[in-house]
Parts: structure tokens; sequence; C-alpha cells
């Protein structure tokens, strides 16, 4: 996309103000469509987030994904925590999210390290869309067994 360094922060600074902005909005979705559901379907499209990306061509597209990704993290993360308190016994709930904290974590340093090899490996654009397609079967299995 060869964006520039400023273009790249303001995508940044657009997925984090419409992640807090939207993030007031979670009470009213998880009101209308329950936890469960709104956890599977914001994680089905947060797949969108890196598939648009992948299809980016100038900063135009990246903006537009930035500010999307933003507004379906805020849901994801939100219905995530609450879904896992719903789920998990409620005198076992230290133990259940240090584990979550634990896989959240490694899967952010996994992706971390294997997102530049993958890079170097299969283009920028191939590696987007991988991850995207990968982004959006975790959403899937989330619906199954969320």
């Amino acid at each position: 996309m060869r964006l520039t360094d400023g273009a790249i922060s303001i995508g940044n600074s657009l997925f984090y103000l419409t992640n807090l902005l939207s993030s007031m909005l979670l009470d009213r979705a998880i009101a209308r469509l329950g936890n469960h559901r709104l956890l599977f379907l914001r994680g089905l499209t947060y797949g969108l987030y890196p598939i648009l990306q992948s299809f980016s061509q100038d900063v135009t597209l990246f903006w537009i994904a930035s500010i999307g990704g933003g507004f379906v993290w805020a849901m994801v993360s939100g219905t995530l925590f609450n879904r896992l308190m719903e789920r998990v016994p409620e005198n076992d709930r230290p133990a259940h999210m240090a584990l979550h904290n634990i896989v959240l974590n490694g899967g952010i340093l996994l992706g971390s390290m294997a997102g530049p090899g993958l890079a170097s490996r299969m283009g920028l654009r191939k590696t987007l869309l991988f991850a995207g397609f990968l982004r959006v079967a975790a959403g899937a299995l989330l619906g199954l067994w969320g």
C-alpha cells in the first residue's frame, strides 16, 4: 500500500477512537442479541478487518477497515469477557480468567511472531487474507462452542 507513517497512525487512531465510542453501544447490543449471538456475529465479521486491508490500494479502504475493525473489536472484546463470566462457575473464575489471558496473549505473541515469516513467504496481501479467514473460522467456532 506504501502508506506513510502518518496515514498508518491515523488508521490506528481511527481504530481505537471507534473502539472507544462503539463500546458505549455494547449494553444495547447485548440486550438485543445476547452475549453468545453477538460474540458469534462480531467474531465472524472481525475477519473482515485484515481481509479489507489486503484489498487496500490506498489510504481510503485502509481507514474504512480501521473504523470497522475498531467497531467490531469493541463488541468482540466486551462479549468475550461477558460470555466467559456466563459460562465459568463463580468459584473458579480466577483460574479461568488467568487461562483466558494466557491464551489471548499467547495468540497475540504467536501471531506477531508468525506474521512476518508468513508475509515474507506468501506476501503481505496473501498473509492478511489468510489471517482474515482464520479469524472468520475462529468466529464460526465461537458460534459452535462459545
